[in-house]
């Protein structure tokens, strides 16, 4: 049995508190069996379980210029195309000397969430290259550019579900950590056309995620909640957040780890 497991959701900035949630466990020796994660809790949660500290994954957050991130998509049905992300991907994994590591073999077992649209199913990406699983899972609608892979098109797996609890099996897991980044809905107007549509996507989602809390034995909430969803110029603010929320409930944390390994 793996005995502690990880659910990490899509917030889109809001989501690097997941990253200070592991710096948080890193620092406490918190171990972690398996994660399963989608959008940006997919990227966070992919790049760790390949098996790249917290800290090298918050520091190429911090020194890779976000003009390196984006590439035209519109011919490709999205603002942004998503191939430079990709390349990125694989480029700090090629740094840890992992660009050729599947993720069948990374040391914690990992599995991102992503939904086809040909089928509108959600499709589970837990074997082969991290780089196309991530550029998948990241997909969101009207901003990313769809992933073309074979008769699939894939897109963010937050569309039909936010925060896949349900995805790890109570068999399998001794205890279930879910990571809840999203906000509540807020009165302010949105201020462009991709807050009008990530408002939206929220508002479908928001039901299925607490149906998803329920599944988790503990819940963690990073006080993000006042952070818009794509404000860069609140990462460290988020991080911070991820970590301050871990801390508080490092004791209960410890406590269940113990008990699900002995």
């Amino acid at each position: 049995m793996e005995q502690v497991g990880l659910v990490f959701g899509g917030g889109a900035v809001r989501g690097l508190a997941h990253l200070g949630v592991l710096k948080a466990f890193e620092r406490h020796g918190i171990p972690v069996d398996t994660i399963v994660g989608t959008s940006m809790g997919g990227a966070i949660g992919g790049l760790y379980a390949a098996g790249i500290p917290a800290g090298d994954i918050e520091d190429l957050l911090y020194h890779t210029p976000k003009y390196r991130l984006m590439d035209l998509g519109i011919r490709h049905r999205g603002l942004i195309g998503g191939n430079r992300i990709y390349h990125t991907v694989n480029e700090l994994l090629k740094q840890h000397g992992k660009d050729e590591l599947k993720i069948e073999d990374f040391p914690i077992r990992f599995k991102a969430v992503a939904v086809d649209l040909m089928q509108g199913k959600q499709v589970i990406l837990d074997r082969g290259d991290l780089g196309t699983a991530l550029r998948a899972t990241t997909a969101f609608p009207g901003v990313f550019a769809p992933l073309v892979r074979g008769d699939q098109l894939l897109v963010d797996g937050g569309v039909l579900n936010n925060l896949p609890v349900q995805e790890l099996k109570r068999k399998d897991v001794g205890l279930i950590i879910a990571v809840d980044v999203t906000r509540e809905h807020e009165k302010k107007p949105p201020r462009n056309m991709i807050e009008v549509v990530y408002r939206s996507y929220s508002l479908m989602t928001a039901e299925r995620k607490h149906t998803s809390l329920r599944l988790a034995d503990i819940v963690i909430r990073p006080d993000v909640g006042h952070v818009s969803a794509f404000d860069f110029s609140k990462m460290a603010d988020c991080i911070k957040a991820g970590e301050e929320a871990a801390e508080l409930m490092m004791d209960e944390l410890k406590a269940e780890v113990r008990r699900v390994r002995h």
